[in-house]
């Protein structure tokens, strides 16, 4: 399929990398470096009707985000490129040896301690911002990066869901409490899941203990 785009005129299509509640990433063969976010067009009304009503411009909404962070964790984040009403273009995480990064569902374990020291820094920047990405570190959300044999460093691929127009939509995370509660339960559920090196962390994780314990 061939999509023709403002800045970069006409992309083709190639692989789909994976699949979210209103979006496919897709590879294209024009440029590896870079991939596509488009919506949907076999979404359910549910979702229609929240993209409609709630986050017509989901795509602008992601870029502006990516925009707005703050320096000292912005490198954390899969940049943000290029959005228009149906496609959102970023970027695609690649390792020292030229084989794209897996994410941390692919990996199923990982034991790299480096990579684990930044997963808690990123946290602690996070919340020292008070920014609740919550779903970021999902195993399916970040990203292994080798930067070189036994340097491995997370970036987060996907951190639109914020607050409570998340699908589904949850009332309850327009407290900043309950944001924060989501933000660390999910943090220690990826800690216990997929870490490897479970001596630099002293869980639960939380908003007391995450400055304390940054190594």
């Amino acid at each position: 399929m061939q999509l023709k785009l403002k800045k970069r005129g006409t992309i083709t299509l190639d692989k789909k990398i994976s699949n979210g509640n209103f979006r496919d990433c897709y590879s294209i063969k024009e440029d590896s470096q870079i991939c596509i976010k488009k919506i949907k067009s076999n979404i359910g009304f549910k979702q229609k009707l929240q993209l409609k009503l709630l986050r017509p411009q989901i795509n602008h909404e992601e870029l502006n985000l990516y925009n707005s962070l703050p320096n000292d964790i912005k490198h954390y984040f899969n940049p943000v490129i290029h959005a228009e009403k149906n496609i959102l273009v970023s970027g695609r995480p690649v390792d020292y040896d030229g084989n794209y990064s897996k994410t941390l569902l692919q990996h199923k374990k990982v034991s790299n301690e480096h990579f684990w020291r930044e997963v808690k820094r990123s946290a602690s920047l996070l919340a020292k911002h008070k920014i609740w990405f919550f779903e970021i570190y999902k195993g399916g959300n970040v990203v292994v990066k080798k930067v070189s044999k036994d340097k491995f460093i997370p970036i987060f691929i996907d951190y639109k869901h914020i607050g409570w127009k998340s699908f589904p939509i949850q009332i309850n995370l327009l407290l900043d409490s309950e944001k924060e509660r989501k933000f660390f339960r999910i943090f220690n559920k990826t800690i216990k899941r997929y870490c490897k090196a479970p001596h630099l962390f002293d869980l639960p994780v939380n908003s007391k203990n995450i400055h304390q314990i940054v190594i």
